[in-house]
């Protein structure tokens, strides 16, 4: 087990009544609520927050329409939040708007946006910022836990993060997740699950090991119940929980995240080749990234097969990954999920896959290793059965 540090200074409440604790985290400041379409007053958490705030006359403005993260969008209400005096910023939904919570409310007291977002500044952690609440309708992307936030500046093309400023307070409550769709439920049980067996790789922690398969399977138990039952609080709640304690931090305590982390850097370069989502290209480009780092990194791999995936321990390592990549297909192809890149539209090259490729610095494969991964992914390929 390695050396480790864990702090996480993100306050969640949980549960059907956790809206009923906004007037004593939010106290006199004036609120500016950030949310997307129509889902944040179709799943109720809109009225539910609202109710409280007119019951206890908090003064709040609306900040709607955040349907992917801007930048723009970002300053303009940065701007009302100084022309309102907001003291307090909170995000309803998916990451998008939990990440553009907390970037209007670091950037109402920072100077020079977007040098913290490119990494010209530092993130200290220390820095002031209006407080930040954050209301997950959407359950995966785990923003109202985790210390980050993404943004793309539309205009010249250009992605921002920023690093290092969790949400102040976090209501999680199981029913604003109601109104999801079928193909939703199921990306959001696996988007989830893929970033939890990440916390599963590199190198050995039985204790935190075991705490990521047990979230694994609480996953995949709870999926199809969601599925058939959209209003079974319970599973719901095991949904809505796994993606919180995904980016906690706590289960990749004692592991080595050098290789496995690079997963998100490969997730990108197939994003810069075709117009996909997040959650299209990580659900798709998961079991065959397993089976390209398994080359390099066959133990951890074998292990994670074997133990999470329930494969034959007896079989050889090579056979083991191919039937673990296998029965990772078939589970996201159980709840829905398409699983190959041609189903959302035409696919790259190879001479532009080579390209983009050849541009990524933080990936754990060789440029010629990560354009055959995507290969795989572009169609249904005829594998046999391992022996």
């Amino acid at each position: 087990m390695n050396d480790f540090y864990f702090a996480n200074p993100a306050h969640l409440y949980f549960g059907r009544s956790a809206v009923e604790e906004l007037p004593a985290l939010i106290g006199e400041h004036k609120v500016m609520l950030v949310y997307g379409g129509k889902s944040a007053k179709v799943n109720g958490a809109y009225d539910a927050i609202t109710r409280v705030l007119r019951e206890n006359h908090i003064l709040w403005v609306d900040f709607g329409g955040n349907t992917e993260p801007s930048y723009q969008k970002a300053l303009e209400a940065i701007e009302l939040c100084k022309d309102e005096k907001i003291g307090c910023v909170i995000g309803i939904g998916g990451c998008t708007c939990m990440d553009m919570a907390k970037i209007i409310a670091f950037g109402a007291k920072n100077e020079n946006l977007w040098g913290y977002l490119s990494f010209e500044i530092p993130v200290t952690g220390k820095e002031d910022h209006l407080q930040i609440g954050a209301v997950p309708t959407y359950p995966s992307g785990g923003s109202e836990a985790d210390e980050a936030a993404e943004i793309d500046d539309l205009e010249r093309g250009v992605h921002g993060s920023l690093y290092g400023i969790h949400a102040d307070f976090s209501i999680l409550n199981p029913e604003f997740t109601y109104s999801l769709s079928q193909e939703q439920t199921a990306y959001a049980a696996m988007v989830t699950f893929a970033q939890a067996s990440i916390c599963y790789l590199g190198g050995y922690s039985p204790i935190a090991e075991g705490f990521t398969r047990t979230v694994l399977e609480a996953i995949r138990d709870s999926v199809q119940t969601a599925l058939s039952d959209p209003e079974n609080y319970e599973a719901r709640a095991t949904q809505m929980w796994a993606s919180a304690l995904t980016t906690l931090g706590i289960l990749s305590c004692g592991k080595d995240k050098s290789w496995a982390w690079s997963f998100y850097s490969d997730l990108e370069i197939i994003r810069q080749c075709m117009p996909i989502s997040y959650r299209q290209a990580m659900t798709v480009l998961f079991p065959r990234w397993l089976e390209a780092q398994a080359v390099h990194h066959s133990d951890d791999v074998r292990r994670y097969m074997v133990s999470v995936m329930e494969v034959d321990g007896g079989l050889p390592a090579e056979n083991a990954v191919q039937e673990g990549v296998r029965r990772l297909i078939d589970l996201f192809k159980s709840v829905g999920l398409t699983m190959t890149y041609d189903a959302f539209g035409e696919t790259p090259t190879r001479e532009k896959l080579e390209t983009a490729a050849a541009a990524e610095q933080d990936s754990a494969l060789s440029k010629e290793e990560l354009v055959e991964m995507y290969l795989a992914c572009m169609s249904e390929q005829t594998t046999e059965e391992p022996q």
